[in-house]
């Protein structure tokens, strides 16, 4: 009874939690995007700055707004005291270890700062905000209703149900959290994401019946006709990818390296942007009616070619410049148009008229190298379109693209973004534990100690008794001088041992992570090393291998023990 008793308090717990963080996050990723579409119809009606130009009128409203919204961005940055923008990477580095969780602040004041950019009409996107949104109201969950899930699984609740309600694509928001953010599968956490997402996705649909994202026609020809098409454009999708990500760092690395303010950056980029969209509107803000039009054939070839360029490099100064934004939405706008590009020139040269496909396979391709998530990709084009002929269509370009962006590239644009900070998700949970577990908490007292003016006999004395064949010297300020064995105290035998101290013994340092040590002691010979501190010099204690051997031990399976839960 007890064990049906327990089983059925954790499904009304896992009810609770997956439904409460799939209505707000349905709650706020549709409002953030009506939101995003007001202010842009605003932007659009107004005449703000209009002058007269070879006899047409021209505003420049499109600049004003973009100046209100980075004002907005620099006051949230500085008023909250902001250190550096949250996105979905810190949302998976999060779910991979404990010791340095999600920021709600951060997340919160990252979220709103998007809203800011995308309404301005910044080019930037909702879905990366929104998922980081997500990851850290399932924290923040997890503060007021305790139970046996992780937190990891708290966090992967809000991921599902932020890609759920964005795309009301259930079985992918399952998929996406599972794939991109934490990494592997269990069963515990299976069914609380499961009802988060379909959660958002239900609410999402009850409460807006009338925001449909995207509009995809299920009318497809024959797959023998599209996959030969697709399997060579894949090439040009995933270079289309890489110079997004490319764009994307080198936008960011040139802002760290101007002699400017960074208060002033945002306004750099919005001025930019601004002006860029006097002339070229459709890349301005989430551009989801663009993606429409363009899937739907509208736009030229020489429009798709404007925008495809305009996109990417806007895209990449706005956020790299400190308007801050997503960019899962521009890379869906960048692969519409890649693939568009592409069915426009093939119908140059004779090819029937398959640039719908090729538009949304592009879309699934390009965004699924930059996010890493193929598998959801895919699920995403097939929730949408309700087609498994779409599904199969744009599966092709999807892992055609992501083995080549992969190799040439990296997992994923957020992947890099955590190597660029020293972190590699692809070693696992074990190995970011070791790096951040350091070496200090494991010194041991357990040791013999001895100035250097000590002779070897009564050193020898001294170390009889406890066992030890090694001493740590200490000199008379209390600095670590030197280590020395039970040959050279035998070998001073009545003299000081000061001329048989090995001043530069193999030494660990307290600040030093346990994945360092392992690789210091990798060709250590003897009994102990020496735990010093940096600052002061002073010895701090010591560590045999085999006590370090059991603390990576114990740091890994705490490791396995979080990804197990």
């Amino acid at each position: 009874m007890h064990k049906v008793r327990d089983a059925l308090i954790e499904v009304i717990i896992i009810i609770l939690i997956g439904g409460l963080i799939g209505g707000v996050l349905a709650l706020v990723s549709n409002l953030f995007v009506i939101g995003v579409q007001w202010f842009g119809q605003q932007r659009e009606a107004s005449d703000m700055l209009s002058v007269t130009l070879a006899g047409e009128t021209v505003s420049f409203s499109s600049v004003i707004f973009l100046w209100v919204a980075a004002a907005v961005v620099v006051v949230l940055k500085t008023g909250l005291g902001i250190a550096r923008w949250a996105g979905p990477a810190d949302s998976m580095y999060a779910a991979h270890q404990v010791n340095e969780p999600l920021d709600i602040k951060t997340g919160l004041a990252s979220t709103l700062a998007a809203f800011a950019s995308a309404s301005g009409g910044g080019s930037v996107g909702q879905y990366g905000p929104i998922v980081h949104f997500g990851a850290t109201m399932g924290i923040w969950v997890k503060r007021f209703i305790s139970s046996r899930l992780s937190h990891e699984i708290y966090l992967g609740c809000g991921v599902a149900a932020a890609i759920s309600a964005g795309f009301n694509a259930p079985i992918a928001g399952v998929i996406f959290a599972h794939e991109a953010i934490l990494r592997h599968f269990s069963i515990r956490a299976i069914a609380p994401i499961t009802v988060a997402s379909v959660s958002a996705s239900a609410l999402g649909s009850q409460w807006f019946p009338h925001t449909t994202t995207f509009e995809i026609s299920s009318v497809l020809p024959p797959l023998a006709e599209v996959v030969p098409v697709l399997v060579m454009l894949a090439p040009a999708f995933a270079l289309v990818a890489i110079c997004f990500m490319a764009a994307l760092r080198y936008s960011a690395q040139t802002a760290a390296k101007m002699n400017t303010s960074p208060l002033l950056l945002p306004f750099i980029a919005a001025t930019i942007c601004g002006l860029v969209g006097v002339w070229i509107p459709q890349i301005l803000g989430l551009g989801i009616s663009s993606i429409n039009e363009m899937i739907a054939g509208e736009f030229t070839l020489s429009l798709l070619l404007t925008v495809l360029i305009a996109k990417l490099l806007m895209t990449a100064l706005c956020i790299g410049f400190g308007l801050f934004g997503g960019v899962f939405s521009p890379s869906l706008f960048i692969g519409v148009a890649a693939g568009a590009v592409a069915g426009e020139l093939l119908m140059l040269f004779g090819f029937a008229d398959i640039a719908s496909i090729i538009s949304v396979a592009g879309m699934a391709a390009v965004s699924s190298a930059v996010i890493g998530a193929p598998v959801s990709a895919v699920l995403i084009i097939l929730e949408l379109t309700q087609s498994y002929e779409y599904a199969v269509a744009a599966m092709i370009a999807v892992m055609v693209c992501n083995l080549l962006t992969n190799r040439l590239f990296g997992n994923s644009f957020f992947d890099r973004q955590l190597l660029d900070r020293g972190i590699d998700l692809l070693k696992g949970r074990e190995a970011i534990a070791l790096n951040q577990q350091s070496v200090g908490p494991f010194a041991s007292q357990d040791y013999v100690r001895a100035e250097p003016s000590a002779t070897g006999s009564d050193l020898r004395e001294k170390m009889r008794p406890r066992g030890h064949t090694e001493a740590y010297i200490i000199d008379a300020d209390g600095q670590f001088f030197g280590k020395v064995s039970i040959y050279e105290v035998i070998e001073a035998a009545d003299n000081s041992i000061r001329d048989v101290v090995d001043t530069r013994p193999l030494t660990l340092y307290m600040d030093e992570s346990l994945a360092e040590a392992m690789e210091k002691v990798s060709q250590f010979v003897g009994e102990s090393l020496p735990i010093v501190d940096r600052a002061t010099g002073e010895l701090q204690g010591s560590l045999t291998e085999g006590e370090l051997f059991q603390a990576v031990i114990d740091v890994q399976n705490q490791a396995r023990g979080l990804e197990r839960a």
